[in-house]
Parts: C-alpha cells; structure tokens; sequence
C-alpha cells in the first residue's frame, strides 16, 4: 500500500467519521465528562400521553440507543485509524507490530491486527 492508498482512505474515514458524527447528532448528545462519547437523549412524555404512546417513546428510545452505540463503536474505530495514519503506523499491527496484509486492509480500512493475530482472538475475524 502506497502513500496515495493510504491518503485515499484517510479521505474516506474523514468522510464516513462526518456522517456517522452528522447521524449521532440527530438521536444523541455529546457527553460533556468524556470525551468521544455520545448520550443518546430520551425524549419526554406529555402527562397526556397514552400508555401505548409511553412505551412507544420507550422502544424508540431503545431502538435509538442501540443504534448510538453500534455508530459510537463505528467512530472509536474510525478515531484510532486516523490517529495511527498521522502517527505512520497505519500500516502496522498493533499487536506484533509486523504489517498488516494490503488485502486486510483494502477489505476493512480500520483493521489494527494482521491476520494471524486477529485469528488469535475468538469472534474478532
């Protein structure tokens, strides 16, 4: 992988990290006591509200969260690639500190394990 590969996904990471930013936004709030974490924001029920409008507001809430976390989980990892591009260790495995195959990384930009240390851990490949 070549310096141009490399500021190509720099560019795409910068642009998914705008959109997924630009989504949490619309269901959360920045955490203002730590850094890099979203709140997601629960909306308040009227008094007048029916018990299916409640638990309507609760599920939603839910469905809300979940989908915060799963992008808060998308941003850590887009965060960490960023920072090893700027540091040049983008290239470079975080564990063995060996190279990272070109194949892994075209297939998943934000893979910090080479292969065979990511086939060390169980569930991660």
């Amino acid at each position: 992988m070549n310096q141009t590969d490399i500021d190509k996904s720099r560019k795409l990471l910068l642009e998914e990290k705008s959109l997924i930013e630009t989504e949490l936004g619309k269901i959360a709030q920045k955490n203002p006591d730590i850094k890099d974490d979203w709140v997601t924001v629960f909306a308040k029920n009227d008094s007048t509200d029916t018990l299916d409008e409640k638990a309507h507001s609760v599920t939603e809430f839910e469905e809300e969260r979940a989908l915060e976390q799963s992008l808060e989980s998308r941003l850590k990892e887009i965060n960490i690639t960023l920072a090893k591009i700027a540091a040049g260790s983008y290239l470079q495995c975080s564990n063995c500190k060996l190279p990272i195959e070109e194949k892994r990384l075209v297939a998943s930009s934000v893979s910090h394990l080479c292969i065979d240390c990511a086939n060390k851990i169980p569930n991660l490949t």
